[in-house]
């Protein structure tokens, strides 16, 4: 084994098709934790659907750490498959978390952080041998909270949730991402095609609310809009901001670059996927019954997209791609738009969000020529 630690492998540069294949699981998790939301009748209920999302979010970010340091053999894609049959497990869990199956869960996840931690430290290489044992107390500690939550299958076990929660973003406030290498390329591109997974879930409930309408004009209006919705979202992140965000990685230092990469794609991204799901909820009800008066339905979409606006612009603060003040600004004004569709209809509801996120992608460019004018009004003469 200290021979095989000694052994440095090349970071990989581009995403592995065994990668994608385990990223598929994810689609039915994120369906799975669609459906708790769908499903909720408070707001203790998002919480959970939050909780459950952060804890699985944490160790499915995790592997994607793991292959961007130690590539994906042979050996690799064994661990991978692994890994994707206890995250499907996971998720079969989900409906009855705090339940019959919360122990099931727990067990898939402790399954999950061991099987990570052993793969890290026999293929991760000798420099992550020490950050990872360094971690490893927080992923282990929550796993046995989340393995106690489905012991007592009480009705406070969210709390065990919650504290397992608590313990990374302790892990990350101590900075234990300290001494992991990231090859940005590979990092940058793996996450992006995770928010593809995602945004392609949203088009899933889509088509699944329609199957149960008959498809009149009505319908299909209310399923080209919902879809232009998801589209706009998908312009919002992918208009160059991951190239940016790749450039901006390899542009730090290495110690600065693990930071980025923690804070600028795993906090940033659980607010957007999060709010994904919420939007996927929304327009999955809108689509499913009617695009009248569903107030749930309304309050999805618009809190969804506020969400994901608000991680996108934590998400360029990180990054430094600017302007920000256009997607931060709109966050607060689509959080603000979730009685709409009480009022207007859900339809109303749609349309509004879809030009504020139009309206956003116009005025960027905008921004940016201003901030570039006076940026060049301000530059030293002799530099001109």
């Amino acid at each position: 084994m200290i021979k095989r630690l000694a052994r440095e492998r090349p970071q990989p540069t581009r995403v592995s098709t065994i990668e994608l294949f385990f990223d598929l699981v994810f689609v039915f998790t994120v369906t799975q934790v669609t459906q708790l939301v769908k499903g909720a009748r408070g707001p203790l209920d998002f919480l959970i659907a939050l909780l459950v999302l952060v804890l699985i979010w944490w160790m499915y970010d995790g592997y994607a750490w793991l292959t961007n340091g130690a590539g994906a053999d042979r050996p690799m894609r064994l661990v991978l498959i692994g890994a994707m049959a206890g995250f499907l497990v996971m998720a079969l869990s989900l409906p009855r978390i705090l339940d019959a199956d919360g122990l099931i869960f727990g067990l898939a996840y402790l399954f999950v952080i061991v099987l990570h931690l052993a793969a890290f430290l026999i293929n991760g290489g000798r420099s992550v041998v020490r950050p990872m044992l360094t971690l490893a107390p927080f992923n282990l500690g929550a796993a046995a909270l989340v393995v106690v939550a489905g012991v007592t299958r009480a009705s406070w076990g969210w709390l065990l949730l919650l504290a397992a929660a608590l313990l990374f973003v302790i892990a990350t406030v101590l900075r234990r991402e300290e001494g992991f290498n990231i090859n940005a390329s590979h990092f940058v591109e793996r996450h992006g095609l995770i928010i593809l997974i995602v945004l392609g879930e949203s088009v899933v409930a889509i088509g699944a609310g329609a199957g149960l309408r008959i498809l009149d004009a009505h319908t299909i209006g209310v399923v080209v809009l919902s879809l232009l919705l998801v589209a706009a979202l998908w312009w919002i992140y992918f208009d160059r901001d991951d190239e940016r965000a790749e450039e901006a990685l390899i542009a730090a230092e290495p110690r600065t670059r693990a930071r980025m990469a923690l804070i600028g794609y795993w906090y940033t991204h659980i607010a957007m996927i999060f709010g994904i799901v919420l939007i996927a909820a929304g327009v999955r009800q809108v689509v499913e019954q009617d695009a009248g008066l569903l107030p749930q339905a309304g309050w999805l979409l618009a809190t969804g997209t506020g969400l994901y606006l608000a991680g996108d612009s934590w998400f360029r603060q990180v990054m430094r791609i600017r302007p920000v003040i256009a997607r931060a600004v709109g966050s607060l004004v689509a959080l603000s738009l979730g009685g709409l569709g009480l009022l207007w209809g859900n339809i109303a509801e749609l349309c509004t969000l879809i030009v504020l996120l139009v309206g956003i992608l116009a005025c960027e460019p905008l921004l940016e020529h201003i901030r570039g004018g006076v940026a060049e009004e301000h530059a030293d003469p002799a530099s001109r």
